[in-house]
């Protein structure tokens, strides 16, 4: 594996497993529709996060990288409301 696989793979595991996962699973304990829904489409974007970068499409992976940051912040949001 070249340099660029391995970062995607760690994208894969610690951004979209941990982070997200734990959201998701906050948000089905405490019966909160709209904070899973949001954590599930943002675990949707980090997923295709590892496939920006092993294309090498940095513009893609920011615009991905984006919206998967403004759905977990969305998630909180209807966490803590």
């Amino acid at each position: 594996m070249d340099r660029y696989e391995t970062f995607a793979t760690w994208i894969f595991i610690v951004f979209g497993a941990l982070i997200i996962a734990g959201l998701m699973a906050f948000a089905i304990t405490t019966v909160d529709k709209p904070a899973f829904l949001f954590s599930f489409a943002s675990a949707c974007a980090a997923f295709f996060l590892g496939f920006a970068v092993i294309f090498d499409q940095p513009r893609l992976y920011g615009l991905i990288l984006f919206a998967s940051v403004a759905l977990i912040a969305a998630s909180i949001t209807a966490i803590v409301t």
